[in-house]
């Protein structure tokens, strides 16, 4: 079963909720705003779902929730930012406006993350950058051999999720988008499918014993989540263990400084800092509207670009609501009442 909401009464709700936990208004806004954006574009599994998880970080002192991002330490067209254990959203957010102007002035720009939290949807860094007519591209990483993933061949968990992110402007104003995990299926995902009641999909998890499994549940009772494209991904994922920890400044698990995180690095490129004679976004268009040009293969009724779903998903959702498992509304409405907080009435 599910719950309908509407965006701004939902919006409102976590708000008032990370709000009511310590986090100055401003903060709350922009946690809440990217968490209910990313229900619109259809990946429940890192919207609202993740309130419960944040206010428990909140009530373990592993989220400080007034804490603000700043430079840590600037190098030619480089930057490391730190936010102290924060809101992943605020810091990432501070880093990509950084990235952006480091690039204007430089063509390009590296900036890297440090001392934060789960930092949401990657794609909505890479797509800020892009939005400002450069290249974008974003590289995440986990707990440094504290993870839900097993590498390739094996059955114990030592990588997180590990997503990556490219964005790129395109002439018709949209950005064309492209964001996933390099495990098979985002932690993520399974969360919400444990939601539902439902099965995750064949072929990505094992559980404790190493056995192929459907059961959301295994995961959490030691289980493994496989990598995306067998060995590939589990190099991958591996490359992205390495370099958004460490150019952050996060520490192995082994080290007594290691403190659980989602340490990031973003890349922006201004196109005309290579080539002032190509219009970059115009070249974009065509390859685009080329590839939605070919003819469907059997089994599908069109050929989508990176990005098209979640377009179609956020017109419909703010439309016609956004569908809620009850599990996630009910965990919602909890913490309201916790925290003194007034939950709206659904839609359905």
């Amino acid at each position: 079963m599910t719950v309908i909401m509407r965006a701004e009464p939902l919006q409102s709700l976590a708000r008032e909720i990370f709000a009511a936990a310590g986090a100055p208004e401003d903060i709350a806004a922009v946690v809440a705003e990217s968490l209910v954006t990313t229900n619109l574009l259809g990946h429940d599994s890192h919207g609202v779902l993740r309130v419960k998880q944040y206010i428990g970080m909140i009530r373990r002192g592993m989220i400080q929730p007034a804490e603000r991002p700043r430079i840590r330490k600037r190098f030619g067209a480089t930057a490391m930012v730190t936010l102290g254990y924060g809101f992943g959203q605020i810091g990432a957010r501070y880093a990509a406006e950084l990235a952006t102007d480091i690039a204007r002035e430089h063509g390009i720009a590296a900036v890297s993350l440090g001392q934060t939290t789960h930092v949401g949807r990657l794609g909505e860094w890479t797509q800020m950058i892009a939005a400002q007519g450069l290249i974008g591209i974003g590289f995440a990483g986990g707990g440094f051999s504290h993870g839900f993933v097993a590498p390739y061949g094996g059955r114990e968990r030592v990588f997180s999720t590990n997503p990556i992110s490219f964005a790129v402007p395109c002439a018709d104003e949209e950005t064309l988008l492209l964001d996933f995990a390099t495990s098979g299926v985002a932690h993520g995902k399974v969360m919400l499918a444990q939601s539902k009641g439902a099965p995750v999909p064949q072929g990505m998890m094992l559980d404790k014993a190493g056995r192929p499994t459907t059961r959301a549940a295994d995961l959490d009772d030691g289980g493994a989540l496989l990598a995306m494209g067998r060995h590939k991904g589990s190099g991958l994922s591996m490359m992205m263990e390495i370099i958004p920890n460490l150019l952050a400044g996060d520490r192995p698990m082994s080290s007594p400084e290691f403190h659980y995180g989602n340490p990031m690095l973003l890349l922006a490129l201004l196109p005309k800092a290579f080539d002032e004679a190509t219009d970059f976004a115009a070249h974009v268009e065509t390859l685009k509207t080329r590839v939605k040009s070919v003819k469907p293969a059997a089994g599908f009724d069109e050929v989508l670009a990176p990005g098209e779903p979640e377009t179609r998903s956020y017109e419909e959702r703010v439309k016609d609501g956004i569908p809620l498992p009850d599990q996630v509304w009910a965990d919602l409405c909890e913490l309201a009442r916790e925290l003194g907080v007034c939950a709206p009435a659904p839609d359905g």
